[in-house]
């Protein structure tokens, strides 16, 4: 993966990769470190079932999804699926519960991106109306032992609701 065409410094196109995270300039040493990415998500429980989400961009547009997305810096991980939650359903969560992290793979716009999402749990009293339709082209409320897990988006909320379901 060369995420770099040129250095960044120099302008030299002499880079190497380390085939991990960390991209050199041969020329002018400089080092660019790729690293890990952390990403948020929440299932969130209404009336016995969960909300799903199909997604409005790429990647994986038109696929299943938990609501969530990146962390910002000097935001925690609690902040971050707040955040989130309130920017793509307009609602608010108080008690989250934490229910793991995974790796994840993302690519976007030709670049990979190696995240660690982590995963939270809310009961929440009140239904999203109101969501973001850039974000979400669907809402979907669902029995969590009915959710259709080869239409999910990411490797890692696949692995999350399959260990969420096997615990009800």
């Amino acid at each position: 993966m060369k995420i770099f065409n040129y250095c960044p410094c120099c302008k030299s196109s002499d880079l190497t990769f380390d085939g991990v995270k960390k991209l050199v300039c041969k020329a002018c040493s400089f080092a660019y470190y790729h690293n890990v990415a952390s990403a948020v998500a929440a299932i969130l429980e209404y009336n016995g079932k969960i909300i799903l989400i199909k997604r409005n961009n790429e990647p994986c547009k038109g696929k299943l999804d938990l609501p969530g997305g990146f962390v910002d810096p000097k935001e925690t991980a609690e902040e971050a699926v707040r955040r989130e939650i309130e920017e793509e359903l307009k609602i608010s969560v108080e008690k989250l519960e934490y229910v793991g992290s995974y790796p994840n793979v993302y690519e976007y716009k030709d670049v990979t991106y190696n995240t660690c999402d982590l995963f939270f749990y809310s009961k929440i009293d009140t239904l999203p109306t109101d969501v973001d339709e850039t974000e979400i082209a669907e809402l979907i409320l669902i029995d969590p032992s009915k959710i259709p897990l080869g239409e999910v988006a990411f490797q890692s909320t696949k692995t999350c609701l399959e260990n969420y379901t096997r615990k009800l």
